[in-house]
């Protein structure tokens, strides 16, 4: 058996002495997670219709509501942590006229349970959710019903908010904290007993920036500094300034005071009201709903365009005239229109030439199909036997409608050659009408096989669509 010595250098990996690449190395680093000041400012909830003041006071209460619920469950602050941290990353990407904060912030704390290894219920989640609602309200906690309507639905919410979350982070749930740097760092410049103060009071800051977009945009070692030099300032205490000792982990006096500066503006908001929050979310609903509907409706003019455009054989060069023009990519729907106008031009120029029989018995008035039906060898055994037959009171009353007939035609040369023009014009008039329910069902056979075709073309979508999502 070989042994393998391996020796791990970035993503290079040397097996016997030999360099080789390691493809199987995941990398998670949280510069990926960072995002500019521009892109935290212009947000999909913006783009949506909800003010800057509006989005602030919502997401705080969304993170106020994992930290009672977190207290509640027994949950580590690490716990409470992650999950604000992903309810702020999670409403980077997606709009909160969509998606309720309510059930996004209670997927969150539910997730984060279990990726802190601290897993609670979903029952017990809900349960806290609805216990602090009934407070917020001044009403008596009465525990939710598990066997009712609500609670199966809030349940099903969950387990889709929590997916949808997992979904757009792409299951990057990885989060650094500034707790241990604070504690560290403190412990290193400061004795014990004179730290305790000034630890109590930059922990307090680091869990009330939670609640703030700080980190989304920074890291946690600029975080952390932060809090440990507006603490210093507050309670007068000097730390090490030649040289700076937040220059120990990357970090400037620049951001420092940026971070203070976002982490004391959270102290000068006034307490959100969350009747008003709900009430200017639902106006942006109603807003996206007209805007989502007009578009529709946008499309599906825009769809009944192209199918006149496609159903018409109108083309602006002749290929016949213009041989060297490249030839233009025609449409199944083209296709198919061009094929039934041949089918319908044949079918009429077969009538025209007497193509299609008739009988003896033929009367004008009587309507015959376009194409007639085969007929059988005995059929006309068939006939005669029929006349032979037949009474000899309906012989006579055939032969005296003949006699009459032959003494009006003797009778007046004029009345049948006007009468011969009338059969013509009723012909011709029957021709006509005939026709025109020939293009008629030609052209619902088209709409029809072009609705196929866009059915077909969507079914299709979807199922890549789907296939990519599975991959």
């Amino acid at each position: 058996k070989q042994r393998y010595q391996r020796r791990v250098r970035g993503m290079a990996v040397f097996v016997d002495g030999q360099h080789r690449t390691d493809y199987g190395r995941i990398v998670l680093t949280n510069d990926a997670v960072l995002h500019p000041a521009d892109k935290v400012q212009t947000t999909p909830s913006r783009a949506d219709g909800i003010s800057y003041e509006d989005e602030r006071d919502i997401k705080i209460l969304g993170c106020e509501l994992i930290q009672a619920s977190g207290l509640l469950l027994q949950l580590p602050q690490v716990a409470m942590a992650t999950a604000q941290i992903l309810f702020h990353r999670f409403y980077l990407v997606k709009s909160l006229v969509i998606h309720n904060y309510e059930h996004q912030s209670m997927a969150a704390i539910f997730l984060a349970a279990k990726i802190e290894e601290h897993p609670r219920r979903i029952r017990d989640v809900i349960n806290c959710f609805h216990h602090i609602k009934q407070i917020k309200d001044k009403k008596t906690p009465i525990p939710l019903d598990f066997t009712g309507t609500l609670y199966v639905k809030q349940k099903n919410d969950v387990i889709k908010a929590e997916r949808r979350l997992l979904k757009e982070l792409g299951f990057c749930v990885h989060v650094k904290y500034p707790h241990k740097i604070i504690i560290v760092i403190l412990s290193l410049m400061l004795e014990q007993g004179q730290n305790t103060e000034l630890l109590q009071l930059s922990w307090n800051f680091m869990n009330d920036s939670l609640r703030s977009d700080v980190f989304m945009r920074h890291t946690p070692d600029e975080i952390g500094c932060a809090c440990i030099w507006l603490s210093a300032r507050i309670k007068k205490i000097c730390l090490p300034e030649n040289p700076p000792w937040y220059e120990l982990l990357d970090c400037s006096r620049e951001k420092c005071e940026e971070i203070s500066r976002s982490v004391l503006n959270l102290y000068c908001i006034p307490r959100p009201n969350a009747e008003k929050l709900e009430r200017a979310i639902n106006a942006a609903k109603e807003a996206y709903e007209l805007k989502k509907s007009f578009n529709e409706k946008n499309k599906r003019d825009l769809k009944d365009v192209k199918k006149l455009d496609s159903s018409s054989n109108f083309s602006p060069i002749d290929p016949h005239k213009n041989k060297d023009s490249p030839k233009s990519k025609i449409s199944p729907a083209t296709l198919i229109n061009n094929k039934l106008s041949k089918l319908a031009e044949n079918s009429s120029d077969n009538h025209k030439n007497g193509s299609l029989r008739r009988s003896k018995h033929h009367s004008p008035r009587r309507r015959y199909s376009p194409v007639s039906p085969p007929r059988r060898k005995h059929d006309r055994y068939n006939r005669k036997k029929r006349r032979s037959s037949s009474d000899s009171e309906s012989n006579s009353l055939v032969r005296k409608r003949k006699h009459r007939s032959k003494r009006r035609a003797s009778s007046s040369s004029d009345s049948s050659s006007s009468s011969s023009d009338s059969e013509a014009a009723r012909e011709e008039a029957r021709k006509k009408k005939h026709e025109a329910k020939k293009k008629l069902a030609d052209q619902k056979k088209l709409e029809e096989r072009i609705r196929q075709l866009e059915k077909e073309k969507d079914r299709n979508k979807k199922e890549k669509h789907e296939k990519n999502l599975r991959e």
